[in-house]
């Protein structure tokens, strides 16, 4: 289970009580010796480690909604929060694995590529699946987040042309032309189908960023 999802919990009797046990990936014993205590402190609940893992809003709620006592739901509220920031911790490396540190735009490198999530974490549809992230240096990651650029589900860039005329409102355009310019037709991809990004995640991502809807494929 570590070796697949990078962390993984066991309950098993103790003389007094029960003990957790935690094993993690060797890429994730920082983040646990920084982070991984609580799990001890989740008693039975580290059992759900597992389920936490992909689980959804909706699969949190329903997990937190069937505690069974005050204490057992102060416990399952902190492991959830304890397994997303462990999702956002596993994120960015595989995101930045998959794209070979390199931008998915412009092909930079030089330690200033970031893993952006595809549909916002704000989102309730958002995930932190390889294929809801992708690379991107920091001017495009800027750009992506505050809608100024787009990506279809063909991988083709595009301007939000909204963003771009509310920019030339405020006279804040200035490089606008040159940024445009020097876009390529698409993104770069991974080699492997079962990590490129979802269709239907930059789908969504087009549509929580509020690009107009002929420009949503």
């Amino acid at each position: 289970m570590a070796g697949e999802d990078g962390i993984a919990a066991h309950v098993r009797p103790a003389t007094e009580g029960t003990e957790v046990t935690v094993a993690v990936r060797p890429d994730f014993l920082l983040w646990y010796i920084q982070n991984g205590q609580p799990l001890h402190d989740a008693d039975e609940d580290a059992s759900e480690v597992q389920s936490l893992i992909d689980a959804t809003p909706e699969e949190e709620r329903e997990l937190l909604d069937s505690a069974t006592s005050r204490v057992r739901l102060e416990r399952r509220v902190q492991l959830i929060e304890i397994i997303r920031a462990f999702r956002d911790a596993r994120f960015r490396p595989l995101v930045l694995q998959a794209y070979r540190n390199r931008c998915a735009v412009c092909s930079t490198s030089l330690k200033l590529v970031d893993a952006a999530h595809i549909i916002p974490v704000s989102d309730p549809r958002g995930t932190d699946s390889v294929t809801n992230g992708i690379a991107l240096c920091r001017l495009h990651h800027g750009a992506y987040d505050t809608g100024l650029l787009g990506i279809q589900s063909s991988y083709r860039l595009i301007i939000n042309t909204r963003t771009a005329t509310r920019l030339a409102e405020l006279q804040l355009d200035g490089g606008l032309a040159a940024f445009r310019a020097a876009l390529p037709a698409r993104i770069e991809i991974p080699n492997q189908p079962e990590i490129r990004p979802d269709p239907h995640n930059l789908r969504i991502g087009l549509e929580v960023r509020q690009f107009p809807p002929p420009l949503i494929l």
